[in-house]
Formats: C-alpha cells, sequence, structure tokens
C-alpha cells in the first residue's frame, strides 16, 4: 500500500531562470557603448550609400536618355526639374531637386504639352549639393548618340564625406572620379 499523499515526496529547490537586474543593467550598458562607437561609422556608411544610389540612378537615366536617342533617331533631353514636370527655370543649376528625360520632337530644348515625359526623378535623400561644373542645365542628345554640347561633369555631395563627379564626354559615354573634402 502507498503512504498518505503529499507525505514522503520531496521536492527539490527549484533553480533560477531569468536574469538578475545587475546582469541585466550591465548588458545594457556594453550593448550602449558599443552603438556609441558605431554610430559615427554608420552615418558615414549611409552618406556614401546615398551619393552612390544618387549616381547610380543619374547614370541610369543619362544612358536612357541617350539610347533613346538612338533608337528613336529623334532628340532626346534630360534637364534638371524642381517639380518632375517641368524643366527649371533658367537660373536653377542645381540637379538634387530632380530632373526628367523628354523626347524633343520639335527641337526647342523644352518640354512642350505634345511631348512626353520618358522617366523622372525627384529630389535625392542625403545629398547636399549635384551641380554641373559649367552650369549645364540641360544634357542634349542627338539621334546618333552624340552629345550637342561639350564635356560636362555633375558634382555629387553628400551631407558628409567625399563628393563623386560624373564626368560625361560629347560622345554620351561617362566615367566617375572620386573627390576628397
Amino acid at each position: 500500500m502507498s503512504g498518505p499523499i503529499g507525505l514522503g515526496a520531496v521536492r527539490s529547490p527549484s533553480k533560477s531562470r531569468g536574469f538578475t537586474i545587475v546582469e541585466l543593467l550591465t548588458t545594457i550598458a556594453m550593448l550602449a557603448i558599443l552603438a556609441g562607437l558605431a554610430l559615427p561609422a554608420m552615418g558615414g556608411l549611409l552618406a556614401k550609400w546615398h551619393r552612390d544610389s544618387t549616381a547610380r540612378t543619374l547614370i541610369a537615366h543619362l544612358q536612357l536618355a541617350r539610347a533613346t536617342a538612338i533608337k528613336s533617331t529623334k532628340k532626346v533631353v534630360m534637364c534638371n526639374s524642381l517639380d518632375g514636370m517641368q524643366c527649371a527655370p533658367s537660373g536653377h543649376s542645381e540637379w538634387s531637386t530632380g530632373w526628367l528625360i523628354f523626347q524633343d520632337n520639335n527641337l526647342n530644348n523644352v518640354l512642350d504639352p505634345a511631348e512626353a515625359v520618358i522617366a523622372s526623378t525627384g529630389p535625392t535623400p542625403g545629398i547636399a549639393s549635384l551641380a554641373s561644373s559649367n552650369k549645364v542645365r540641360r544634357f542634349v542628345f542627338l539621334p546618333n548618340g552624340l552629345m550637342s554640347a561639350g564635356m560636362s561633369s555633375l558634382v555629387i555631395k553628400p551631407a558628409s564625406g567625399s563628393s563623386l563627379k560624373v564626368v560625361i564626354n560629347r560622345t554620351g559615354r561617362f566615367r566617375l572620379v572620386s573627390e576628397t573634402t
């Protein structure tokens, strides 16, 4: 026969599961110190990423404008824009506000209501300045793929870190030049 219920059954003391407040505070303090060391480096990486992303987008649109001019055998214009729907006024030479590409059917270098926008880009995040070295406000690609003007360049200046220059030659080809600040 078995004995009375509850008698003879010895329970072992339960083991503590979890962390003490001291262990938790020590871990949080170490994480805060590591985060403080890593954040400045992350800011530099983010600025470089914004700069490189802007350069890739700009180059892709330059290639698109050139290829469209060759394919359509018509003049194609890429101009800076404030709103993505029309070219910026003559006094505005900053490209960080955006740009647009259109096929110029009547050869006047101006986006008219009958001309469709091929592509457009809005403001570029994290970029302090995106300006042409010679105040160019538009790149005009002829049906043979050449630019109507000579060589030009756009300098991409991020909010912090080194600048990147996109050099566009008369044949519509480009190269990247890193600039230190």
